[in-house]
């Protein structure tokens, strides 16, 4: 299996444009700010799926992963799932249970998996990822399968009604 991480940077071209922060560094030391901060982004990217009992993925749209040799949590952007944890009735807790097996299923059979992220937090402290599987984006795969829908904050899916 084949694995490739993805860290945008754009942050440190915000910083240099806040002269004042920068501005009392000579050459030298700014030069060796950007090597440093390039090297932290760089340890930053260590990102990887990891498995937890028995499994990559809790549901269809968190999955485990060590970041910095951390054990985080990362939620797929773009995809809401049902719940399986507090599901709010049987057809939820079902559709839930497939759409978890469906997604260990994909990374279990990979060739290739890829994360890109900003690392951005959500409110429950995961990182936001974006999941690519054998170069396919795993979120419009689920949903295309009726396995969850595209999410939308404002307009949540009610997956018990008919």
């Amino acid at each position: 299996m084949i694995v490739k991480y993805h860290l945008k940077v754009a942050g440190l071209f915000s910083l240099i444009k806040k002269k004042k922060l920068i501005v009392a560094l000579n050459f030298s030391q700014k030069i060796f700010f950007i090597l440093i901060f390039f090297t932290l982004s760089i340890a930053n990217a260590e990102i990887k799926l990891r498995e937890y009992n028995g499994r990559y993925c809790y549901d269809g749209d968190t999955c485990y992963v060590i970041v910095n040799k951390i054990h985080e949590k990362v939620r797929l952007l773009e995809l809401d799932t049902p719940e399986i944890s507090k599901p709010k009735c049987k057809a939820e807790l079902l559709l839930g249970l497939e759409a978890r097996d469906y997604l260990n299923n994909l990374i279990r059979n990979a060739s290739t998996i890829e994360i890109r992220t900003d690392y951005v937090r959500d409110y429950f402290g995961r990182i936001l990822v974006h999941l690519i599987i054998d170069g396919e984006d795993v979120s419009s795969n689920i949903v295309s399968n009726n396995l969850g829908v595209v999410y939308n904050r404002n307009n949540r899916k009610d997956w018990c009604s008919k």
